[in-house]
């Protein structure tokens, strides 16, 4: 067959692919039927499958945002700024750190800047705005010839691609040309490339492609715009450049922009870095105290709010009045208070009075890393109030800073934060720590701490050192070893002028040395009059401090703590004497703020504190830290809330805050005296949140009475256990404080704990929940002031100090004590402070505590002036004039039981104690116990407990008593006891006991007092069924009450008319207590009536005859013969 030639034209397209697989057809084709060709036709518009729809999709919106893109740069080369204009502008970094004070001439640059050249008009502008000058863009050729100077220029705002738009540009590499103004170009080679692909299918296509283009959103170039504002702040010169050093100040910017658009925001710091005293003093710039609002921030320790207040007032150049500190006695709030620095249990009382905290504009909370209990609830109470304030156009930014990187227990929390908040790591101004671990750890730390100090002290260079340790005891007694072994000496005070000024010259020339004739079982005084400009309160503090107190005896130590080698020791010599300063919560104030003074000419520092010292107080000069990697924690056990005091490892997170101490200042050194097995093996990586050891009792009522029925729904940080939340629960509807009621939800029927009405009143108390029992109850025969001092004593705890040579026995000599217990030693204790006007020299005469018995005295004056609101006209004083006498002392007793109604004791008989070990034929064998006390049955813990020997009953035995509290140490013993009778406990803690019933012996009665059916009755209490006598109570809610109450209603007992009418009864009234007395109809028809109507009282009856007259005169006629219906009749009802 011939075939005829065919012209191959390859036209040449503008398209960017090339044409493949051109074929020469033949000259004659077969063509197909037109049914064919239709079918083909259909099939071929139907048909599209996914894969290249989306592909369709992508290609034609990478055109659209390249239009889109194309237009953006048009319009913002309109707004180029001139490259002379540019390199007139001043860095981010300036801005930053040039301070306020050049803040005008700032001003005068961006407006000379902004000049109009061609009509040389001076335009409006608002320097917070920066204009846009430059464009980065990923297509270099096409960058308006700009020359780029830096890679990354902070004065640049640049439209930054997403990362999607990037993986895009890198796909479609090949399918675009690189030259920028061909757009226009590009865009239809793209839309032929579309046609090529889908040929005749674009018909179905293009339209949904379209919405989705329409519907996507535009690239977004800034945030919402939001207007800044900006309170000039007259700062010390001095101050200035001290905050200008500060790492945080180099991220102002970016804090408060992150603070701007964001409603929570996290920011890390190590101590140090100045997070606590900045971060307030940024917001106050920013206006965040404008419109009558404050800036909150809350401290987990009354010294660092007091503390910081102050330091951030003195920056500010502000006074105490607008930057004010509160704390639970104390504080300087007024109306004219910006900033206000408090504790976080101050703010938690504040939100149960005002739950959107709308005096508040921003709300810092200090300290999260320690996670105390307060803290994790507000944040996640505040976690939801930030959302409401948004709501309602009035937002509140919450700030949380943490001293450590642990923050994934907020960020990854969804149910505490939906949207994760950014989180700013500030770099600490942290000088290089050089960290030494011991070969061995020694378990005697004690004395491994003494003999480092002497080495350090007698070796290196100068520079103050910080010991840790565990508790008061210690470093009280280690304060005195080092008094001894480098001691101060007089100083001549020929330096003092008459003025009290302190020549420079003659105290460098006199710098105190060690006096070999010293006798070392003295410890002499030293005279700072020499170092200070105050002499007397120099001297009186140096008093306070004398470590020949009674506090710092050697006996409170064991005789082989510092038992250390003399060998060892012998070239451990230096005439450098050490200024040793204690340091730990209990201290007063005035002896805290020691630590933070220069130390005198010519001695080092050194200071022995517990873990206060870790992120609390940053303590200066300090060069060298000892870290004996313990920390003495109480802990509870949170079902039974039994405490105990351990002495364990701290967490790695705590090691290195100690550890970071030493490079505040210089280059340090941190000891440790344990090996780096052990640190890497036993320690912990952060220390257990407070909310998961401790009991939630008051966390829960506090929680009940803001509104939040179901407590496990709450956003907390770290929840807590479901076991902890359960026993917690219990033991409030123990103390009536919840109430029990029966809901439905979804369908199903549960029981859900609600709040009472004396729950909302004792949640208004700052005191746990079983005291606010006790004040709500003790407005009867006079006790509120007896009350008050008991339950402040029992709250601010260790107002004694069992120190031998202590004159306490005298609290506890009373014979009254014996039938009271240790509560009249408390009010012995309380009165005579009191009287003798809260001296210090006789608290220290009688062994009291003098910062425990102000604090008591604060709480009595505040419990005070609640009850006063309350209660308008209770009588309430805190003077105890006179002690209680016995009936006083008997309703106390009483008290005591109704708060305490689950620490009940039993003393264990002698015939039952054996030991379980020693067994023969006839089972245990019973022993006399080692002891001569007896040991006692708790109904909290199974073991055996004893009576404190600290306590006024220790050479007592009562059969019942009640406990505040369980201490294991040695043994578990009960803390401050009161003897109670047995007969009280079905009484008072009725809900503990299972009672009998009613018995016939002795038989019922009405009690007109009460308007009560009463009854005796036996029972049984405590998990342990302890057997109580019969006692007459309230008779239970049954069916037989209700005949009862018509057996004394008929006789007369409850109404006197019915008296002159019970001898003429057709039947005597004693039948219906019968078990046949129900055959009669009279007896049921009476009974039935009180029952639907449950009137078993005399004022129940009156009140329903208030509103219907005739009841009951039918059933009671049936008793009357027929002669006297009519006068009843005529009389009824019987009201009067």
């Amino acid at each position: 067959m011939a075939s005829k030639e065919v012209k191959i034209d390859f036209c040449e397209d503008d398209n960017k692919f090339d044409e493949c697989n051109a074929l020469v057809l033949p000259g004659k084709k077969i063509k197909p039927t037109k049914s064919k060709n239709k079918l083909n036709n259909v099939e071929k518009k139907v048909v599209l499958s996914k894969k290249k729809r989306k592909k369709l999709e992508k290609i034609l919106e990478r055109k659209n945002k390249k239009l889109n893109r194309t237009k953006l740069i048009s319009d913002l080369k309109e707004f180029q700024v001139k490259e002379k204009q540019y390199d007139l502008m001043p860095s981010t970094s300036v801005i930053q750190t040039a301070g306020r004070k050049r803040i005008n001439d700032l001003i005068k640059l961006y407006n000379v800047i902004n000049v109009n050249e061609e009509n040389g008009e001076k335009p409006n502008f608002d320097h917070r705005k920066l204009k846009i000058p430059k464009i980065n863009l990923k297509c270099n050729e096409k960058n308006f010839n700009r020359r780029v100077k830096n890679t990354k220029d902070l004065n640049v705002v640049g439209l930054e691609m997403s990362s999607e738009d990037e993986e895009e540009e890198e796909e479609s590499a090949d399918e675009t040309k690189s030259s920028c103004s061909d757009s226009d170009h590009e865009t239809e080679s793209t839309e032929k490339c579309v046609n090529n692909e889908s040929e005749k299918k674009e018909v179905t296509v293009v339209p949904k492609v379209e919405e989705k283009v329409i519907s996507t959103p535009k690239v977004e170039i800034k945030k919402e715009i939001k207007k800044s504002v900006y309170l000039t702040v007259n700062r010390v010169e001095e101050i200035q450049n001290r905050r200008l050093k500060l790492p945080i100040l180099t991220e102002e910017h970016r804090i408060m922009e992150e603070i701007m658009y964001n409603p929570v925001v996290i920011i890390c710091g190590e101590t140090g870095s100045g997070k606590t005293t900045q971060v307030p003093q940024f917001l106050y710039e920013g206006g965040y105290t404008m419109n009558g609002k404050m800036i909150g921030i809350t401290e987990p320790r009354r010294v660092a709010a007091i503390s910081m207040a102050k330091r951030v007032a003195h920056e500010l150049n502000l006074t105490l009045n607008e930057v004010s500190y509160q704390i639970r006695f104390d504080g300087t709030v007024t109306d004219k208070t910006m900033i206000k620095f408090m504790t976080d249990g101050i703010l938690m009382k504040e939100i149960q009075h005002d739950f959107l905290l709308r005096k508040y504009s921003a709300i810092v909370i200090d300290e999260a890393h320690e996670r105390s209990l307060y803290s994790d609830i507000l944040i996640g109470f505040l976690s939801r109030v930030v959302k409401t304030r948004q709501k309602q156009g009035d937002p509140l930014k919450l700030i949380i800073m943490s001293a450590t990187l642990r923050v994934e227990d907020f960020t990854e929390n969804k149910k505490l934060f939906i949207e994760t908040p950014p989180v700013i790591k500030i770099d600490a101004r942290q000088f290089p720590v050089s960290v030494h671990f011991s070969k061995r750890t020694n378990p005697n730390y004690l004395r491994e701490a003494f003999k480092k100090v002497c080495k350090i002290h007698s070796s290196l260079p100068p520079g103050g050192i910080l010991v840790f340790l565990t508790g008061r005891q210690e470093v009280n007694s280690l304060c005195r070893m080092l008094k001894e072994k480098f001691p101060f000496n007089n100083i001549s005070k020929e330096t003092v002028d008459k003025e009290g000024n302190v020549d420079e010259k003659s105290s460098e020339e006199n710098v105190p040395i060690k006096d070999e004739k010293q006798n070392s079982s003295k410890v002499p005084m030293v005279n700072l009059d020499c170092y200070s400009v105050e002499p007397t309160e120099s001297e009186r503090i140096m008093d306070d401090l004398d470590y020949s107190d009674d506090e710092f005896d050697k006996e409170n130590l064991s005789e082989d703590e510092f038992d250390y080698d003399d060998e060892e020791m012998n070239g451990v010599t230096t005439d450098e004497p050490l200024y040793c300063l204690p340091l730990y919560s209990m201290l007063p104030n005035h002896k805290q703020a020691l630590v933070f003074k220069n130390p005198p000419p010519g001695c080092r520092l050194c200071v022995i504190a517990t873990n206060v010292a870790e992120t609390s107080l940053t303590i200066p000069n300090i060069k060298y830290v000892i870290d004996t990697g313990k920390i003495k924690n109480k802990v509870f056990d949170t079902i039974t809330g039994i405490s105990t005091f351990i002495v364990e490892w701290t967490s790695k997170a705590s090691a290195d805050q100690r550890a970071g101490r030493a490079g505040r200042t210089s280059a340090g050194h941190c000891y440790r005296l344990y090996s780096s097995a052990v640190y890497n093996d036993q320690f912990k990586k952060y220390s257990i949140p407070e909310i998961l050891a401790k009991p939630i009792d008051d966390l829960m009522l506090q929680m009940k009475a803001i509104g939040i029925d179901n407590v496990a729904n709450f956003p907390f940080p770290s929840p807590p256990k479901i076991e902890s939340l359960l026993a917690a629960e219990k033991r409030l509807i123990f103390l009536e404080a919840l109430k029990e009621e029966n809901v439905i939800l979804k369908g199903k029927k549960i029981v859900r704990s609600f709040i009472s009405s004396i729950g909302k009143v004792m949640a208004t108390f700052p005191v746990n929940p079983r005291y606010s029992k006790m004040l709500c109850l003790s407005s009867q025969s006079n006790l509120l002031p007896f009350t008050i001092a008991i339950i402040s004593a029992l709250t601010v705890q260790e107002i004694f100090i069992y120190d031998e040579g202590k004159q306490k026995n005298a609290f506890f000599s009373n014979p009254l004590c014996l039938q009271f217990g240790d509560l009249l030693a408390i009010l012995n204790a309380v009165g005579a402070a009191n009287n003798e006007g809260l001296s210090a020299k006789f608290c220290e005469h009688y062994g009291l505590r003098y910062s425990a018995m102000v604090e008591i005295n604060k709480l009595r004056m505040q419990l005070s002036q609640q009850i006063k609101e309350i209660n308008k006209e209770a009588n309430v004083s805190t003077e105890i004039s006179q002690p209680p006498n016995q009936e006083q002392i008997r309703l106390l007793r009483q008290l005591f039981l109704c708060g305490f109604t689950d620490h009940v004791a039993k003393r264990v008989p002698i015939q039952i104690r054996s030991n379980n070990d020693d067994l023969d034929e006839n089972g245990p064998v019973t022993k006399k116990p080692r002891s001569g006390r007896y040991c006692y049955q708790s109904t909290e813990v199974v073991c055996p407990i004893f009576i404190s020997p600290h306590s006024a009953l220790s050479n007592e035995t009562p059969p019942y008593v009640v406990y505040h509290d369980i201490f294991e140490s040695t043994k578990m013993y009960m803390r401050t006891i009161v003897p109670i009778e047995p007969e009280w406990l079905p009484i008072y803690a009725s809900k503990h006991c299972n009672f009998s019933n009613p018995l016939n012996h002795p038989p019922p009665r009405y009690d007109e007092i009460d308007d009560k059916v009463k009854c005796y009755r036996t029972s049984t209490f405590g998990p342990h069924n302890w057997q109580l006598p019969a006692v007459e109570s309230e008779y239970p809610e049954c069916f037989d009450k209700y005949r009862h109450f018509a057996l004394f209603l008929l006789s007369g007992n409850v109404l006197k008319w019915f008296d002159k009418y019970s001898k003429i009864l057709i039947t005597p009234p004693i039948v219906i207590t019968k078990p046949w007395a129900f055959i009669q109809p009279k007896v049921d028809q009476i009974v039935n009536a009180l029952t639907c109507n449950k009137i078993n009282s005399k004022k129940a009856l009156k009140s329903k005859w208030k509103s219907e007259q005739s009841f009951l005169l039918n059933e009671y006629l049936e008793w009357i013969p027929e002669s006297q219906k009519e006068k009843i009749r005529s009389t009824w009802p019987p009201t009067n």
